[in-house]
Order: C-alpha cells, then sequence, then structure tokens
C-alpha cells in the first residue's frame, strides 16, 4: 500500500493558487471533441485501476503525463509562433523543458491526491463514493486547472516574442510602460502598477513582466516617455516573478511540487528525466 502523504491542507492550497476571480483571458477551446474523449477515457481507465490495484503502472502514469505535457507544448507554440522573425529555438526547447517538468509534477500530485481518497477515516472508501471523489478531483486538476495553465502557458511564451521585439526597438524606445485594465476585477497590485515607465533593461522587468497572475490581463508597451520617478513601492510578486524571455522557463515555480514528500519528487524527477532522454 502506498504512503500517502499529500493532505486535504495541500489541496486546498492548490486550489487558492489557482483561483482566477480577478482577470481573465479570452476564452480558448483546450480541447477538440477527439482530444477530449481521449482524457475522458485515460481518466477513467486510470481511476478504475488505481482503486482496483491501489496504485497504476507506470505506462498508465506516463500516458498522463504525456498528455498534460502536449497540451502545454501546444500552448508554446500558440504562443511563441515558430513564424515571428526573432525566433529562437533554443528558448522554445528551454520552455518545454520547463513545461516538461511542471507536467510531471503535476501527474504525480494527481496521483497523490487519488490515494489519499482510497481509505477515508481509517476504512477502505466504498467504489462509488471513490468515483465521486475521484471525478471531482478530476475536474479540479484536467478541467479548470489545466485549462487555466493553458491559457497561462499561451500568454507567458507570447509575452517572451514580445520582449524580443522590444528589445529590438530599444533604440528608439528605450522605456516600457505597465498598463493594467483598470476595472472591478483588476488586482489592487496590478491597478497601483498601471502607468509605471521604467527603462526596459531596469530589474523590475525581470520579475514584474506580465502575465503576474493567473489570467492576468496587463500588458506593457513601448515607449520613449520619461521614466517614473516615484517606484518605492514595489514590491516582488512571489510565484509568478518571471520575465520568460530571460528566464526561458514558462512557470517561474511549480504549485504541485510542493504538495509532494521526498518519494513524489523522485518520481516527478525520474519521469522527466526518462521523457527528456527520448525526446529532446
Amino acid at each position: 500500500m502506498p504512503q500517502y502523504q499529500i493532505t486535504e491542507k495541500a489541496l486546498s492550497l492548490l486550489k487558492l493558487f489557482y483561483r482566477t476571480n480577478c482577470c481573465t483571458h479570452e476564452v480558448v477551446k483546450l480541447n477538440n471533441t477527439a482530444e477530449d474523449d481521449f482524457l475522458s477515457r485515460l481518466i477513467t481507465s486510470y481511476i478504475r485501476q488505481l482503486f482496483d490495484d491501489r496504485e497504476v503502472t507506470a505506462e498508465m502514469q506516463k500516458k498522463l503525463f504525456d498528455y498534460y505535457y502536449q497540451e502545454l507544448a501546444k500552448a508554446v507554440d500558440v504562443g511563441y509562433s515558430a513564424k515571428f522573425k526573432m525566433y529562437d529555438e533554443a528558448l522554445a526547447v528551454s520552455f518545454k523543458k520547463n513545461i516538461a517538468d511542471f507536467s510531471a509534477f503535476k501527474a504525480v500530485s494527481f496521483k497523490n491526491q487519488l490515494e489519499t481518497l482510497l481509505i477515508q477515516d481509517g476504512k477502505i472508501t466504498p467504489w462509488s463514493e471513490f468515483k465521486k471523489l475521484a471525478d471531482d478531483l478530476h475536474l479540479d486538476y484536467n478541467r479548470r486547472w489545466l485549462q487555466t495553465e493553458y491559457h497561462q502557458t499561451v500568454a507567458v511564451a507570447n509575452m517572451a516574442q514580445q520582449w524580443q521585439q522590444f528589445e529590438a526597438d530599444a533604440d528608439l524606445y528605450p522605456n516600457l510602460k505597465y498598463n493594467a485594465v483598470n476595472d472591478g476585477r483588476t488586482r489592487e497590485e496590478h491597478r497601483a502598477w498601471d502607468g509605471l515607465i521604467l527603462p526596459l533593461k531596469h530589474p523590475f522587468w525581470e520579475k514584474h513582466l506580465p502575465p503576474n497572475d493567473w489570467g492576468c490581463r496587463c500588458n506593457v508597451t513601448q515607449t520613449d516617455e520619461e521614466v517614473s520617478k516615484d517606484i518605492s513601492k514595489i514590491k516582488s510578486k512571489g510565484a509568478f516573478a518571471n520575465n520568460p524571455a530571460l528566464s526561458g522557463k514558462v512557470f517561474a515555480e511549480n504549485a504541485y511540487k510542493k504538495g509532494l514528500d521526498a518519494d513524489g519528487v523522485k518520481e516527478s524527477k525520474e519521469l522527466v528525466s526518462e521523457f527528456l532522454a527520448s525526446k529532446m
């Protein structure tokens, strides 16, 4: 029997982390019908196997990991187009390595969360109850959160593309201006940055380039306007502190990693290593 280390608190923290009440991108369809059917069949088999055998096979786990990776890799290609005149293949590969790492930890986190549902209050959970709980977890991990992650990946990859254009035009427009949407859904922290103008090379842009949270609608524009003088209230933005064009990462931090024990981390790293050895 596996050791169930991930907790209800860890799941609650993930749900809090994936809140998207403030800013939303235009809705983009994540799956076509064939892909949606594939995911439904995969998760149905995954849940049944875990309940019957109290574990999933390595092959099944790889299928789930690969599904996550393929969806998010497509998002990289949408946001950072190979048709872009300054397209950097090495940067695209770096993004996809980061996506592979993220996908592996997500897959192991999903499995571990399901494992906690097998036994409730010291008793084996009946299939009917387990199936209901597992379906709810599936809705979070593989519908809501995966779609949020897809949109975020598109936005982050596209910002890397914009950054390369900013660098190319820096002689004419040496500064960047932060633009918040400023409506009822705008985060107060982002509203405070609205109108901020700083040089392209200012350290602020290493940690605060949009998107600055899930579904953030903020953007930056290139300008030759004078730089802002009062920047004393700038704060670090934690998990979203990133400039993808400089870091080569879509996700600067991996929320799924925080809920795993040492065995879960090891399993995730092995998934990534095996994948990279075969694909990249």
